[in-house]
């Protein structure tokens, strides 16, 4: 390997954590423009583990649509931590581990909070320059809390 083709290894790298990191930033500021630009036009996700439906594929609008529904009125902190990547050609793949805090702020004290950690697997394409998020796999090691304050249970 040469030293050109180490320092794009190490920027690709870097690319995609920021990609995975974006997402959880973009989620917490509700910031749906910049949470869109991360995702190839469809992708395939898994919640299994979280929300006990199958895996499916969808377009980024109706996984876009899916998050503002499931933290609609919700405050969240959303923390990603190591990221593990692998890399090949414009193809990636990121492991991820996960903190998720949610909180209704509107909600009675002891049942306005749903917590969850775990690992995300990310795969990625490069496409026009641009790392895109082509699958969410989502496993869950610790759930607590209401689960009827995420959108997804209601």
């Amino acid at each position: 390997m040469t030293d050109h083709s180490r320092l794009d290894s190490v920027a690709d790298r870097f690319a995609i954590i920021d990609v995975i990191v974006g997402m959880a930033n973009a989620l917490d500021a509700r910031d749906w423009g910049a949470f869109r630009s991360y995702l190839a036009p469809e992708l395939e996700v898994d919640y299994s583990e979280f929300r006990g439906e199958p895996p499916s594929r969808m377009s980024a609008e109706a996984y876009l649509e899916a998050r503002q529904r499931g933290l609609e009125n919700l405050k969240t902190l959303h923390l990603s931590t190591n990221h593990q990547v692998a890399l090949a050609g414009d193809e990636a793949v990121c492991v991820s581990a996960y903190r998720i805090y949610r909180l209704d702020p509107c909600g009675e004290p002891g049942k306005n909070r749903l917590d969850s950690a775990g690992q995300y697997r990310h795969r990625l394409l490069r496409t026009g320059g641009a790392w895109k998020v082509t699958h969410i796999a989502q496993t869950v090691v610790l759930l607590e809390g209401n689960r009827a304050i995420h959108g997804a249970f209601r």
